[in-house]
């Protein structure tokens, strides 16, 4: 009888230990603080562009009033008729990751948007804009067609890729664009089409080319 009352004490003596243990446990892990994971910042990403005008449609619901504070173009013709206000010959893309559409923009012009311009100028055109005191203010206009974006690092400005075609010599720039002081300023040439090149430019010769090409692109104004 002894031996049975010294069983079951032992045995209520393990049971209150093993508890005691589990308890101890589920209270230093509850104490553990939470981490939680902050979300990485994208430092890079390619965003490769095809504009067919045709197909293009306005989805900021912006865009009308953008291109009326701008006074490009005419607000009383009929959708898609020459000079109207049409994402048939206008399309916007956001400049900046933080800002919105309404206060900085890419506007990609359609070459046959203004079919009597005076230069005779009938390739596509890319206007920057951002907003500053209330205005917006032009930071570029160049006489190219915008290829492709790309994240690079921290800046919330995406370099550019930019075709550059001089039908009159046969041949085509495709350069990239740095945003630099409130601007986007010309990088260097990657891609070459003429007689000599068809493709990627050499990396022994790309220092040179660059600055060739971009000789040419101010001596044809295309950039301004």
């Amino acid at each position: 009888m002894n031996r049975l009352k010294t069983k079951k004490g032992l045995l209520i003596i393990l049971v209150t230990l093993v508890v005691v243990v589990i308890v101890v446990t589920m209270n230093q892990k509850s104490e553990k603080p939470e981490t939680i994971e902050t979300p990485k910042k994208e430092t890079s990403r390619i965003e490769y562009i095809s504009t067919d005008f045709n197909q293009n449609a306005f989805t900021d619901g912006n865009e009308l009033k953008l291109l009326k504070e701008l006074k490009i173009c005419d607000t009383t013709i009929l959708d898609g008729q020459l000079g109207s206000c049409s994402p048939k010959f206008f399309r916007f893309f956001k400049l900046n990751d933080q800002v919105s559409l309404r206060n900085a923009f890419l506007l990609l012009v359609n070459g046959a948007a203004y079919p009597n311009d005076p230069e005779n100028f009938k390739s596509r055109r890319i206007l920057i804009f951002e907003r500053e005191k209330g205005q917006l203010v032009l930071t570029n206009t160049i006489k190219g067609n915008l290829i492709e974006r790309r994240k690079n690092g921290p800046s919330t400005y995406d370099d550019l890729v930019i075709r550059f075609r001089l039908a009159e010599y046969d041949e085509a720039y495709h350069c990239v664009f740095k945003w630099k002081d409130g601007k986007y300023a010309y990088d260097s040439c990657e891609e070459l089409y003429s007689y000599y090149c068809k493709g990627k430019v050499k990396p022994e010769l790309k220092d040179s080319v660059s600055i060739e090409v971009n000789k040419i692109l101010h001596d044809e104004k295309l950039l301004r």
